[in-house]
């Protein structure tokens, strides 16, 4: 740039020395050359604009893998606790599967006809045994004892005779928690059936009753009435 004014400079002063009597006077030179001067200092304003243009486009990249890897981060330790989640759920099953105690039993009435009407409320036994893992249910006395503290299901199904209401009811200890009855309808055999999640500690009774002036009617092989129950899991 500097090389390009003297060279314009010298130029000029060729030209002016050339002209001879035309020679402007000294004071209308110096104008010429300040604007010249000038000229040669002021920066293209495309050239400016390009600069900007490019530093903008740099900094916008930056921001985007700054906050590319911000994401990434994040995504990173989401996972990493998704993976730790995974790993205490898989040991909580591993203790299930291998220390808590397995509890299920279903009996059925192992009556082959009718059972009942009786005079007063009394166990209904199931003796036909289904399954039994855990030995907590009795098809001796038909009571469920609890082998340890936790919540529990318990489901009773019955089906009645043509001609006598049927039913009963779930006692936990000596509480009932459930009724379960139906009336022949048209002379039709009916189910009746219910069912509860409870909360037991070691050593409840969970049993079943007949109750007077009801019948039941089964087939030993159609196990149309059935108690059945088990561990939904311990606290």
């Amino acid at each position: 740039m500097r090389v390009s004014v003297v060279l314009l400079l010298f130029s000029i002063s060729c030209a002016e020395f050339q002209r001879g009597d035309d020679q402007p006077a000294p004071e209308d030179v110096q104008p010429r050359l300040n604007r010249i001067q000038n000229q040669s200092h002021v920066e293209r304003p495309e050239l400016l604009t390009d600069q900007t243009t490019v530093q903008f486009d740099v900094w916008t990249e930056l921001r985007e893998l700054r906050d590319m890897v911000v994401e990434q981060r994040v995504k990173l330790q989401y996972s990493e606790r998704q993976i730790e989640d995974v790993k205490l759920l898989n040991k909580i099953f591993f203790f299930f599967l291998t220390d808590t105690p397995k509890v299920a039993f279903s009996f059925g009435s192992g009556v082959s006809g009718t059972l009942g009407p009786f005079n007063a409320d009394t166990v209904l036994v199931f003796r036909k045994e289904l399954i039994n893992i855990g030995n907590a249910y009795s098809p001796i006395t038909g009571v469920f004892t609890a082998p340890l503290r936790g919540v529990y299901f318990f489901r009773v199904n019955v089906f009645g005779s043509s001609t006598y209401w049927t039913g009963g009811n779930l006692f936990k200890n000596q509480e009932q928690i459930f009724h379960l009855s139906d009336y022949p309808d048209e002379g039709r055999n009916e189910y009746a059936s219910n069912g509860v999640s409870l909360l037991l500690e070691k050593g409840d009774l969970v049993y079943v009753t007949h109750l007077a002036g009801r019948q039941i009617y089964d087939h030993n092989f159609d196990n149309h009435c059935t108690f059945n129950g088990f561990l939904l899991f311990p606290m």
